[in-house]
């Protein structure tokens, strides 16, 4: 060892972390980062199977920046009660479910050679995205898998799956949970960008059984879906798509299950879409709308049906549009495509018919694809990095898609091409060669494969930003007045606060905001119709319910707010530090009768 010594004596001289995940850099030497974990003090093999750090520890403590939301957790089964601070109304009596990242660090065992023998050491993995974490070191063998991880696979292991279905616990779903999906049984359910459903003991959150749709159909084709299906409050419908990628097309199934038909059915496809990244889509009464943001699959899509993480495997294309399908819930068929200026999108805040047959869709909107890149993990974790873009919550209104829109859909639609249509490739070279491309007028201008459908402009409802929006479940697929969501004073590298927004004014009429603390998603709870009496049966008679992160004193708490002016019901401390979220919650009220 004296020989590793005189060669790299920093390795006995090491700086404390400014953020116990943060590389451990030695003061003379920062050629060492890379097999940190690899030696411990004493320059020996570092043969701990301990799990990554947790959460901050006291060095960290004058430190109040968001970076402390994005460090490990670790699992704990035992039951907690905890002391409110404020009154909690009465019919308030609820299970709320949250969900998002827990493991961001995994150690794993490598050799490494000390004076001519190999010896066992350990060496630290991060998954490279706030959408990743959660792994717990697995890596997925399907697509959509990772958002912007690289597992370090070769192509030969992906041959080499041995056809067993993966265990519950080994396959990572953690963008939405749902307390039911229509016609599965189960009281605890789980979804991924991929097309797993995982179902969780609702008493200890074990994992217990995993599905795919294909599964539960074989007529649900397609090894991608959205996490964000939709349940429609009238029909009792669970609504959602499977993505089913080919050589020249791709193919969005739609389909609808429900208590009543549990094995569900096809509604229709989209069969000549370009292959996009999807996220989600919005819901009426008579219609189902797919937005596809010019945010598509490069290299013909094959890094993506290879498993390559999601930002690897697409491209934001700011030439193209962003098109709007149409499909009719009664005619189970695509009537209608149109097209806007390229933008993206992570969330759609809701949608709805008017007397008149137009279609109203309102979505949180950036300029770019720039969000998901910030959400790496090393950037998150960066108390420098630059504030996340702002976003703006824009209106789209879909002329009556029965009319005019139907009549050039139909006469057109066999025009649009595939992600890798030989019209695409002439398009893409044209503008190449005319040095039009990435001009974001070309998504709307008079040429190209989409100069035929219908353009949509929108209207501006609210310039502040907003993210991960809510409306009164009671309101969803009807016009509505209020929104509510994260938002930004300004004061902060992300989102510091909670908002409500007027739709029909463009105004934020209510805020909430404390010093060091970042909100996760603020879930909205409306008051049971049976308790609440008739003049407050209105749009925001209800709650927000919120895990806040204080990052002041290395702790969260559970969030209470009325929704009507934001101001504080109640606050429950948890005594440990959550990890921030960007996923999406759920709720179940028990009967008080």
């Amino acid at each position: 060892m004296s020989d590793i010594e005189d060669t790299n004596p920093s390795l006995q001289i090491q700086s404390e972390p400014d953020y116990p995940l943060q590389p451990i850099v030695a003061k003379d030497d920062t050629s060492i980062v890379d097999n940190r974990s690899l030696l411990n003090d004493q320059g020996q093999p570092n043969l701990s199977r301990t799990p990554s750090a947790t959460v901050p520890d006291e060095s960290t403590k004058e430190d109040a920046s968001h970076t402390k939301g994005f460090c490990n957790t670790t699992d704990s089964k035992q039951v907690v009660d905890l002391e409110v601070d404020g009154q909690l109304p009465d019919w308030l009596a609820s299970e709320h479910y949250t969900i998002g990242p827990g493991t961001y660090d995994v150690k794993y065992t490598r050799k490494i050679e000390i004076d001519g023998i190999l010896q066992s050491a350990t060496a630290t993995f991060t998954l490279g995205h706030w959408f990743d974490a959660d792994h717990h070191g697995y890596a997925p063998n399907f697509p959509a898998g990772l958002f912007k991880t690289h597992p370090n696979q070769t192509m030969l292991i992906k041959f080499l799956n041995n056809g067993k279905k993966p265990k519950p616990d080994r396959v990572p779903c953690n963008q939405r949970i749902m307390t039911q999906v229509p016609g599965l049984d189960g009281r605890l359910f789980t979804q991924n960008f991929a097309n797993h459903i995982q179902e969780l003991d609702p008493f200890d959150l074990t994992p217990t059984q995993v599905q795919t749709w294909d599964e539960i159909n074989a007529d649900f084709k397609g090894y991608s879906s959205s996490p964000n299906g939709q349940v429609d409050p009238e029909t009792g419908e669970y609504i959602n798509f499977t993505m089913e990628i080919g050589y020249r097309t791709t193919r969005y199934h739609f389909f609808s299950i429900s208590n009543q038909e549990p094995k569900g059915h096809p509604i229709t496809t989209i069969w000549n879409a370009p292959t996009g990244w999807v996220n989600g889509f919005t819901l009426t009464p008579n219609y189902i709308v797919m937005v596809i943001h010019p945010m598509l699959a490069n290299s013909g899509a094959v890094r993506f049906a290879w498993n390559e993480s999601v930002l690897d495997s697409f491209t934001f294309y700011p030439s193209e549009p962003t098109l709007f399908y149409v499909i009719s819930r009664v005619d189970k068929e695509v009537i209608a495509c149109y097209r806007s200026n390229a933008c993206f999108s992570l969330n759609q805040v809701n949608a709805y018919e008017d007397v008149h047959g137009n279609v109203t869709v309102d979505m949180v909107c950036y300029e770019d694809d720039t969000i998901v890149h910030r959400f790496a993990t090393e950037k998150m974790r960066d108390a420098d990095m630059e504030r996340l873009p702002s976003s703006e919550v824009r209106r789209f209104v879909l002329a009556n898609p029965r009319h005019e829109a139907n009549k050039i859909y139909l006469d057109n639609n066999s025009y649009i091409p595939s992600a890798i249509s030989v019209t695409s490739r002439i398009g893409t070279v044209w503008n190449y060669v005319t040095g039009q491309a990435g001009q974001p007028e070309n998504a709307t201008g008079s040429a190209g494969w989409h100069a035929w459908m219908p353009v949509v402009k929108y209207e501006r409802i609210s310039e502040a930003t907003l993210e991960l929006p809510q409306v009164n479940p009671l309101y969803k697929m009807r016009k509505y007045s209020f929104a509510y969501g994260l938002g930004n004073t300004g004061n902060s590298k992300m989102w510091d606060s909670i908002i409500k927004l007027d739709v029909n004014n463009s105004t934020v009429v209510a805020s909430w905001h404390e010093a060091n603390c970042y909100p996760s998603e603020a879930q909205f709870i409306p008051k049971p119709k049976d308790q609440a009496a008739e003049k407050d049966e209105e749009e925001d008679s209800g709650v927000l319910i919120s895990v806040v992160m204080d990052a002041a004193r290395n702790t969260s708490f559970l969030l209470v707010l009325n929704a009507q002016d934001l101001s504080v019901i109640a606050k429950s401390q948890l005594n440990k530090l959550i990890p921030l979220s960007f996923a999406h919650g759920s709720y179940r009220l028990r009967s008080t009768s």
